[in-house]
């Protein structure tokens, strides 16, 4: 017999009607798991973002286990785990990487604000990703529902680092020696990684056993003293200047500070090959970024001054077009000099007078900050590996943050130069028998200031 139309027709009706009714119960185990990844992906989205804001609010100079605890506190309650949990141990002891809790990846990254970050993170990503059960698309072949989430968040307000030495020479002697009618005065905290002081006892480097600010007043506290040496036991002379014990601290690490925190030239960076071009209508250095030369006498205007590809070095007699005096705040018209491996010459500082602080407001101060972009630094170069070298009869006197923590320092002793802030080299000879007198003033709480003021919160 054969089939009739009809009933053909019916058959594959039926064939399409039961393909229907599969697909749509396909569709429908995977519109149910997919809503069910939806919100898994909703509440991971949440708690990312309160984990990222709450930890790096919590971002210090002590370091990123702070944030990274305080983020995984937040966590805690609502992902159901408690802390400790794996190298996660304490707000001391929380360092970056990943974690798995209940199911669920946590991975915590620390990183650096671009354009003026210091020797701390500031920056924290939180990643979350999360694999469950699936509830009806098993019956298909797919078990598990993977979802994710992430947060990148920064604290609010510009970063902050205090100095920690008025003279440090990291990787040998602060040899500051006198002689003749000289004098030598360090009147904050040292460092050497070899020794310090000076070969000659009769003249030897004095240093107050209480901090000194820059007007010789004492620091608020007061604040004592120290030396620290990085190497061993110190070989040098000093005394203090008033009779009392200077601590010592032996075996502590060089203090690489300010790596991370290059001032940076304001944009649009204006690039000069030539010094007709550096100079403004009156005659004034114009910051920006200096290919081949280098600033050489007169007058700077305020901001940050990047020299580059320079293999000659000698500032002149140079100062700001407006100069305050030393260890007070030059505001907007503070400059900064920044080196780099790329320039090959000492850098002669004998008769520059120049004044690189423009923020020295207590860290609470919720106005304008860092008008000149300085960070309180004068000269900055963490790559910068030829000498500075202070001449005969010279009249230097800086203002700032010096970090040239890979060039050595020498100085003749018949020369007077005066350094108002932090000094940070790889080594210091000054040479005695002279009648130069160095001295070497702190600024009470300096610190380096980085960025302007930043509302902080989610970055994505």
């Amino acid at each position: 017999m054969h089939r009739t139309a009809r009933e053909s027709q019916k058959g594959q009706a039926i064939v399409i009607v039961g393909a229907m009714l599969i697909a749509l119960t396909i569709l429908g185990t995977m519109v149910f798991d997919v809503g069910l990844a939806m919100s898994d992906r909703r509440n991971l989205q949440a708690f990312a973002d309160a984990s990222a804001l709450a930890g790096s609010r919590s971002f210090g100079p002590a370091g990123p286990s702070r944030a990274n605890y305080v983020a995984m506190q937040y966590l805690a309650p609502v992902l159901g785990f408690a802390l400790p949990v794996g190298a996660c141990t304490s707000s001391a002891s929380c360092p970056q990487g990943t974690y798995s809790v209940a199911g669920i990846s946590i991975q915590l990254v620390d990183s650096y604000r671009v354009n003026g970050i210091l020797n701390y993170p500031s920056v924290l990503d939180v990643l979350l990703q999360h694999q469950q059960p699936s509830i009806f698309a098993r019956m298909v072949g797919f078990s598990l529902i993977n979802t994710a989430a992430s947060a990148r968040a920064t604290k609010p307000g510009p970063e902050f680092n205090g100095s920690i030495y008025a003279v440090a020479a990291i990787s040998g002697d602060a040899n500051i020696n006198g002689g003749g009618a000289a004098f030598q005065t360090v009147t904050g905290p040292v460092y050497a990684y070899g020794s310090f002081g000076a070969n000659n006892g009769p003249h030897t480097t004095g240093v107050p056993s209480q901090q000194t600010n820059y007007d010789g007043s004492l620091c608020p506290g007061p604040i004592a003293n120290k030396l620290d040496n990085g190497g061993g036991s110190n070989s040098l002379n000093f005394h203090t200047t008033d009779g009392t014990t200077l601590p010592e601290g032996y075996g502590q690490p060089p203090p690489v500070n300010y790596d991370n925190a290059s001032p940076q030239v304001a944009p649009p960076a204006p690039r000069y090959y030539t010094a007709a071009t550096a100079k403004d209508g009156s005659g004034n250095w114009k910051p920006g970024i200096y290919d081949g030369f280098a600033p050489s006498g007169g007058t700077m205007n305020g901001g940050v001054y990047k020299i580059i590809n320079s293999s000659s070095l000698a500032l002149g007699s140079i100062t700001n077009t407006t100069h305050t005096p030393s260890g007070t705040s030059n505001g907007a018209n503070a400059v900064a000099i920044v080196l780099d491996s790329s320039d090959t010459g000492a850098l002669d500082l004998s008769q520059a007078v120049l004044n690189g602080l423009d923020d020295l407001y207590a860290l609470g101060y919720a106005g304008a900050r860092d008008p000149a972009g300085t960070h309180n630094f004068v000269i900055w170069g963490a790559g910068y590996t030829s000498g500075v070298t202070i001449g005969p009869q010279a009249g230097t006197d800086m203002s700032g943050i010096i970090y040239l923590p890979k060039s050595p320092y020498v100085s003749d002793g018949n020369s007077s130069p005066q350094f108002t802030g932090s000094v940070v080299m790889a080594s210091m000879t000054v040479t005695g028998g002279g009648n130069g007198a160095q001295v070497f003033r702190w600024v009470c709480g300096l610190t380096a200031v980085a960025g302007q003021p930043w509302a902080g919160g989610l970055l994505r």
